[in-house]
């Protein structure tokens, strides 16, 4: 039994050190977390509309992949039009995707489930990009979020059915019951290294990109 003594203290020391970095891991994600949620922007007021309500007043904050130990970075600012751009630069050394979003998810933002789409105004650089649906905060793991590929290229509207919004977490697509609109609490856009059906988004790779959301209109049943 004494011969085994060593080997029990090397194994509580191992089992200390993970639990450490498991600590320092969170940590790091709390951190990261709320710097994200304090760097934040108006959103113009005709950056959503709803049939027959008036939106809250929006927030738009970034997440990009700095969460994962990635490189790429992004700015968004809202134009005198009323637009909102987007634009950065991909790094794929550690990370890959860069995105933004709205801000809070303790209430709705007012969808009814009589929504059928959403209509995004959008201009862009040619790629890729998704639009995402969420119903829970963003760092929240055990929810999924909703996303649709649509290429961002000359300006026009692009009508995304909320049926082919797609349920992934952590970028993995995932069985779930389908979405209820009247449960979104967030909208966003992201370009990423995966499309929304978890397949490689064959125009990413390195370097500046931009995309400029005009508005978001969303498409009811009579």
């Amino acid at each position: 039994m004494l011969a085994l003594n060593p080997w029990r203290g090397i194994l509580l020391a191992l089992l200390g050190l993970l639990g450490y970095r498991g600590l320092k891991f969170v940590n790091s994600i709390m951190e990261f977390k709320t710097r994200a949620k304090s760097d934040t922007l108006q959103a113009p007021s005709s950056f959503l509309r709803l049939p027959h309500v008036r939106v809250r007043p929006l927030q738009l904050f970034r997440i990009n992949d700095g969460v994962m130990g990635g490189r790429s970075t992004s700015t968004v600012a809202a134009n005198r039009d009323g637009s909102v751009e987007f634009e950065g630069t991909i790094n794929t050394n550690g990370g890959g995707f860069a995105s933004f979003r709205t801000l809070g998810d303790e209430a709705p933002l007012g969808f009814s489930r009589n929504s059928v789409a959403l209509v995004v105004d959008a201009s862009g650089d040619g790629q890729s990009y998704k639009a995402s649906l969420h119903t829970a905060d963003s760092w929240s793991m055990s929810v999924p979020s909703w996303g649709h590929d649509f290429q961002a290229g000359a300006r026009r509207k692009h009508r995304l059915p909320l049926k082919g919004f797609l349920p992934s977490r952590q970028g993995r697509l995932i069985a779930t019951p389908p979405l209820d609109p009247a449960e979104v609490t967030g909208v966003g856009f992201a370009l990423s290294l995966y499309t929304a059906d978890g397949k490689p988004n064959p125009k990413f790779g390195d370097g500046p990109f931009r995309l400029t959301i005009h508005s978001i209109e969303v498409e009811e049943t009579a």
